[in-house]
């Protein structure tokens, strides 16, 4: 009865929790697509309207894992808490690792630009928690599953379990079973938080401190509307919807023509999310005649509404150095949608989504990796299975990096380039499997091979 109520309790805290994080994250991303997506609501693309509902699913991930908890067995709960205790401490540990080493290398800058360095600092760290959890999370599920296996196998638990008439396989099940919410979690991430947070972070070390902290000038070029905003003092991430000033717009004839219709000159320039336009105060607008005899048509009005589709967001993120890992899987859908940029853009959009995708099934990949190295019937220590792992694990980052660039390059297809790590890693891990937990290590494999033993 005292278990049936822990689970009880367990599960209302988890809804709890998830139901007020939901309360707290679904309503401000809902905000920032409003100043971010181009268009109203009701226009916005399908994969852009997934972002708030793949939210709410990650607030939700814990109550599901409880959920399932609370219909196990004994000996599944034990395992399955072996492994969370020791993927998360292997998270918090590595996470913790990973932000004091980038606070140390960008603590000048903090203090250097930001009149209250320690608030921005918070500010910038809690963007970037889902960019760093994004980078490492796939390593730690598999350090929290050699940890618990190893410890498992070291303590001859694991032969207990076994000797109860159940697979190895059957015994491992939580394992894989949280390792998959824990990618779930992961490939929600790199959806769109991890790059906003990859934007978040160009934005503000990038980002110079100009007379009474203003942001500097910027340039940006609309090439879907062949315009060019001038903006000298643009707004800034943190506060997209403060008025710009010092605007220059001008409108061209289309990408590329340098046929210049239009000038806009404004003192000021503010969004309206409402109806989705711009309101200029004090412009001046000058429409270009193109004859040496005429000259161009100007116009004063204090207040210019122009229903122009750029967004805050649009305009102040950073657009001539932008890396693609700054955009959002959603973002990266539509430009393979429309063929946007030119060919060798195309293939890198296309290698980058497919890598997304691959990389959650990468968690998986680890984690079966993981089993033959740290499960051991014999009377060795699992280090050196452990070791190999690790070191197999560190040449994954490699290959991530090899394949995809054969198909940024356009050699090989983009889906053959970010499937190729995880066909070679399962590959790897099914060979260890057979011979590690056949009661026969690697090196008294090869030493049969070449003696001639079967």
């Amino acid at each position: 009865m005292a278990g049936f109520f822990k689970n009880i309790l367990l599960l209302l805290l988890c809804l709890a929790g998830g139901t007020l994080l939901a309360l707290y994250l679904v309503p401000g991303e809902l905000e920032q697509m409003s100043w971010e997506v181009a268009g109203m609501p009701e226009s916005y693309p399908v994969e852009q309207k997934c972002r708030p509902i793949l939210l709410l699913l990650l607030c939700y991930i814990p109550l599901a894992g409880a959920l399932v908890y609370s219909f196990m067995g004994t000996m599944d709960r034990y395992v399955s808490r072996c492994f969370i205790n020791y993927f998360l401490l292997c998270t918090a540990i590595l996470l913790l690792i990973y932000m004091l080493a980038d606070f140390t290398d960008n603590m000048e800058r903090f203090r250097s630009r930001f009149d209250d360095p320690v608030t921005q600092a918070l500010r910038f760290y809690a963007s970037q928690l889902p960019m760093f959890l994004y980078q490492i999370l796939p390593y730690t599920i598999m350090m929290g599953a050699l940890w618990s296996l190893s410890k498992l196998s070291g303590t001859s638990e694991l032969t207990g379990m076994l000797q109860s008439g159940r697979s190895l396989l059957h015994i491992c099940m939580p394992v894989f079973f949280y390792a998959s919410l824990a990618a779930v979690a992961y490939g929600i991430f790199g959806f769109h938080w991890a790059p906003n947070g990859s934007l978040y972070r160009q934005m503000i070390l990038k980002q110079e401190k100009v007379n009474d902290n203003k942001p500097a000038p910027i340039i940006y070029h609309s090439d879907a509307y062949a315009r060019i905003w001038r903006i000298g003092e643009p707004a800034t991430f943190q506060n997209p919807g403060v008025p710009m000033r010092n605007i220059v717009i001008e409108q061209f004839a289309g990408k590329n023509s340098g046929k210049l219709e239009f000038q806009v000159l404004a003192e000021s320039a503010t969004w309206n999310k409402m109806d989705s336009s711009w309101t200029l105060h004090n412009a001046y607008t000058r429409r270009m005649t193109h004859s040496k005899k005429r000259p161009p048509d100007e116009e004063f009005n204090e207040l210019l509404i122009l229903p122009f589709e750029e967004k805050p967001y649009q305009i102040i993120a950073p657009t001539q150095d932008n890396r693609i890992d700054a955009m959002g899987t959603s973002v990266l859908y539509e430009l393979i949608n429309s063929a946007a940029g030119s060919r060798t853009d195309r293939y890198r959009y296309r290698t980058e989504w497919h890598v997304r995708l691959a990389r959650i099934f990468s968690c998986l990949v680890l984690v079966l990796l993981a089993l033959p190295s740290a499960v051991t019937f014999q009377r060795r220590s699992p280090m050196k299975g452990i070791g190999i792992a690790v070191l197999l694990a560190a040449l994954m980052l490699f290959l991530y990096r090899v394949f995809p660039s054969l198909g940024e390059s356009g050699l090989i297809q983009a889906w053959i380039s970010a499937w190729i790590p995880n066909v070679i890693y399962i590959g790897i891990a099914l060979y260890l499997i057979h011979k590690n937990l056949a009661q026969r290590s690697l090196r008294e494999w090869i030493s049969a091979k070449f003696h001639g033993a079967p």
